[in-house]
């Protein structure tokens, strides 16, 4: 019975030589191969070589990027104090959290997202200047994977890691991390919707790309770039009609629900979007013989994107290089370099001329913080350099000159890091204002009025949970502060003046009120005076 059943067994199901093994697991892949390279063509293939390249070595180099990004971005956490625009945020922040979450007192012109997130940090963390740039600091080094993904997804390992080590060590990433700012946010979601755009999965690039809407006015100039990327990784019109319904489905999740929010405002105050419009001018086409004087002024922000010159000619050279190489067609051995391998370049470079372009042909203001988008795009198609041309050689090679990268990096990283560049938040033009503060807090009666021509959004900000003996008023003029202090005879009465602003033409309007200014106290960049009577 037994040697029956094995009989049936064998005459039923043949037995397989290793050559026929071999041929049907060769077809079976070629027709899996061929399946996914009809569904997505872009990002182009990655070889097997690279593919073993992105194990522990790789994963070992982006956690000390990080790292190291991180220990850059904390060295400013708390050395300077709030710039007027982070102080302004901060102050937002605080009045959603306790007593204006519809901001019907309070009117904002920026999209209220990254005020939401500053608030909830506030009350997990406390309100202080080092909480509000703790969010920031994360939402930066974040970003440094995002970016590498982007890069190792479209080319190869290599130029993942080179996009990393440039994006961590950016001085314009590194200089606005410590902040209050919107941009680091808008940046993070900016390039989340490229990545989810590059994978083809445009419900998250349309949920990215409301994220970055929904925090700042400027996250609109991420939509036609994540679109291109989409178009290119589905040519097929079925396709990008699905993709467009998608993505438009993501942006919706996003965005509906804060528009619903603002709506609940419209009878009392105006949307941010509006009230934007309103404090920065339209935005309208400038002259012609307007756009020379701003080009320079955009050069020179992005001679931060590196601060080297060295840094800066290895870019260029590299940049020639890896032309050179992309018309002679060279490839490692067993890599696919195809078309869609160039797109993505192509795109970033195409998107950041419309961006400068739009900087200086339109009444956009040309200021540091509107030019970080660029910081990622810069980081990123400086992977695609770095990858072309260390496509041909050995592991060791690429290794030894990604270390030698990060070298010429670094000290650019640690300037920035130490606030020596013009660029991010205060670099010391409100040292002081704690001190002065603090003195107040000692030796003012209670009732006593401190006037101030330009401090109003510090003092809502250091004011807000913590009354102090003095109230803040605001004063335009030298005859607008004799004027009220000439009504409060009976309050002791200081003036605080930072030194980037002096007061001048005070003493003639003082001196009719029967006042005068006595010095009490300098720290830093600020004096406090004292209004006495005057004395004949």
């Amino acid at each position: 019975m037994d040697a029956l059943t094995s009989r049936g067994a064998s005459d039923s199901f043949p037995t397989l030589r290793k050559k026929d093994i071999d041929r049907i697991v060769h077809s079976t892949l070629q027709s899996t191969a061929a399946k996914h390279h009809a569904v997505s063509t872009f990002p182009a293939r990655i070889s097997l070589p690279a593919v073993l390249d992105t194990g522990s070595g790789y994963q070992r180099l982006l956690c000390i990027l990080i790292l190291v990004g991180f220990g850059l971005r904390l060295v400013m956490l708390d050395r300077f104090r709030f710039h007027q625009d982070e102080a302004l945020y901060s102050y937002w922040a605080l009045r959603f959290l306790h007593d204006d979450p519809l901001f019907l007192e309070q009117w904002i012109d920026k999209p209220p997202l990254f005020v939401w997130l500053l608030a909830y940090c506030f009350k997990a963390l406390g309100a202080s200047e080092a909480s509000a740039r703790l969010l920031n600091i994360g939402f930066s080094l974040l970003t440094i994977p995002v970016v590498a993904a982007v890069a190792r997804r479209a080319w190869t390992p290599a130029a993942g890691a080179i996009a990393a080590a440039t994006f961590a060590l950016n001085p314009f990433a590194v200089s606005f991390s410590p902040t209050a700012f919107t941009d680091p946010l808008l940046v993070l979601a900016g390039v989340c919707s490229l990545y989810a755009a590059l994978r083809s999965r445009p419900f998250w690039a349309g949920l990215c790309l409301g994220a970055a809407i929904m925090t700042k006015q400027q996250g609109v100039f991420f939509v036609p770039l994540a679109l291109a990327i989409l178009m290119a990784g589905n040519p097929k019109a079925r396709a990008l009609c699905t993709a467009g319904l998608r993505a438009a489905a993501g942006l919706a999740v996003t965005v509906l629900p804060v528009l619903y929010w603002d709506s609940l405002r419209w009878a009392v105050a105006p949307s941010p979007w509006d009230l934007g419009a309103r404090n920065y001018a339209v935005l309208e086409l400038l002259p012609l013989d307007q756009w020379p004087e701003r080009l320079p002024r955009i050069a020179g922000l992005l001679w931060y994107l590196t601060a080297s010159p060295v840094v800066w000619t290895v870019v260029i050279a590299t940049l020639i290089a890896a032309s050179v190489l992309r018309v002679l067609n060279v490839r490692p051995e067993g890599a696919s370099l195809s078309q869609p391998n160039t797109a993505l370049a192509v795109l970033l470079c195409g998107w950041i001329g419309l961006y400068l372009g739009a900087h200086a042909a339109f009444s956009l203001p040309v200021w540091d913080r509107y030019f970080l988008p660029l910081a990622p795009a810069f980081a990123i198609l400086c992977g695609w350099f770095g990858g072309r041309i260390l496509a041909p050689a050995s592991q060791l090679w690429r290794s030894a000159v990604i270390g030698l990268w990060i070298v010429l990096l670094l000290p650019g990283a640690v300037q920035a890091a130490r606030g020596g560049f013009p660029i991010g938040g205060d670099h010391g033009a409100y040292e002081g204002l704690r001190e002065t503060s603090a003195w107040l807090d000692r030796h003012s009666p209670e009732g006593a009025v401190l006037y101030h021509q330009s401090l109003g959004w510090h003092f809502q900000f250091y004011l807000f949970e913590n009354p102090r003996r003095y109230t803040a008023r605001w004063v335009a003029t030298p005859v607008a502060l004799a004027d009220d202090a000439a009504k409060r005879p009976y309050s002791a009465r200081f003036v605080i003046a930072p030194a980037w602003q002096p007061l001048r033409n005070f003493h003639p309007h003082l001196a009719s009120r029967e006042l005068e200014l006595v010095q009490r106290v300098r720290e830093g960049q600020f004096t406090i005076y004292e209004l006495v009577p005057r004395r004949r």
